[in-house]
């Protein structure tokens, strides 16, 4: 049985895709509150999807480009999916030209795959292979005679638990000072130094570790 974990937002309006990915694909969906996008798959890649209509009236009210740099931020795999027919006659006032722009805008200057699917069963299905392909894709790169940086991999993932950084950030962290203890030790100051990082998010990073630090007494 393969071990597909997809997250759904609780706000996430297409409630057919999470029982067509349970009846068809075995897959149990947790909702949830995303910081971003509309499903996160294996942990690994943010989607956001549009209906036809949805994807351009975000274009009209600026809404698409400030999403794909939230996703960014948290994600280095952000993806795409455009649900939906006749993505050039949306039923909402806005020339062909301005989407065929955010298209290529997106593709070429963002680097953001793009998927399309008629209808919500093909979204299901098309979340299905993106699970399955990023889990293939993982054990390759772990097959013996591999020797996978299981270091860095480890460094990643507890500094994931600090609050409001993903893969993304607590890759650049890392990158930035050299170890977890130096980002755990890192005053407020020294945390904005990394891209990525405002003054609101190293206060929290801060006191997550004050807090821990006085329940052990340390």
């Amino acid at each position: 049985m393969i071990n597909i974990k997809i997250k759904m937002d609780f706000r996430e309006q297409a409630c057919d895709i999470e029982k067509i990915l349970s009846d068809q694909y075995n897959i149990k969906v947790l909702k949830e509150m995303l910081p971003v996008g509309d499903y996160i798959v294996n942990d690994e890649i943010v989607i956001e999807r549009k209906t036809t209509s949805d994807f351009a009236q975000s274009i009209v009210d600026g809404r698409l480009f400030k999403q794909v740099a939230q996703m960014k931020k948290f994600f280095d795999s952000v993806l795409i999916i455009i649900e939906g027919y006749k993505i050039y006659e949306p039923k909402i006032d806005i020339h062909p030209n301005a989407i065929k722009g955010a298209l290529v805008s997106l593709t070429v200057r963002w680097r953001v795959p793009l998927l399309f699917s008629k209808n919500n069963e093909e979204t299901a299905s098309l979340l299905y292979l993106i699970g399955k392909q990023t889990l293939t894709k993982n054990e390759i790169s772990y097959r013996p005679g591999r020797r996978p940086k299981k270091q860095r991999k480890h460094q990643l993932y507890i500094l994931q638990g600090l609050p409001q950084v993903g893969p993304k950030l607590a890759g650049k962290l890392l990158d930035y000072f050299g170890s977890v203890e130096k980002v755990i030790t890192a005053s407020e100051e020294e945390l904005q130094k990394v891209a990525g990082l405002g003054k609101i998010k190293a206060q929290k990073i801060r006191n997550v570790v004050k807090e821990e630090r006085a329940k052990y007494g340390r």
